[in-house]
């Protein structure tokens, strides 16, 4: 059985291109616009890995996390953002964020991070 990704971005294109990358490595895949739709699907569906942008509209990535952590959520989450690692790190530490991601990410990468992260949590 192929292992279910959840992908919450904002912008259609990065959704898309993960979507497209993550369905050719054989993963399956579920998408989202906002933190809230995320949180829904996460309730409702067992997943493997979460990929998130942090900077989300309707309910932003870091109050999604907060949630989480009270949810005891224990798939692993990869955090894709503009901002610097840095500032993440101070604002985040959740044991559940595997890495953060800056933009403009690079595919070879992301397929190894989510490679990596699938088989850890297993």
């Amino acid at each position: 059985m192929a292992n279910k990704i959840l992908i919450v971005d904002d912008q259609a294109g990065i959704r898309l291109l993960l979507e497209e990358i993550l369905k050719s490595e054989g993963y399956e895949t579920v998408s989202a616009k906002t933190g809230k739709q995320a949180l829904e699907i996460m309730e409702e569906q067992d997943l493997d890995l979460v990929i998130m942008d942090y900077n989300l509209p309707v309910m932003h990535g870091k109050d999604v996390l907060r949630e989480l952590d009270d949810r005891d959520y224990q798939s692993p989450i990869l955090i894709i953002t503009g901002l610097s690692k840095t500032q993440i790190e101070k604002e985040v530490d959740y044991s559940f964020v595997r890495e953060v991601i800056p933009k403009p990410f690079d595919i070879h990468k992301m397929k190894d991070l989510v490679q990596g992260s699938l088989a850890h949590s297993h």
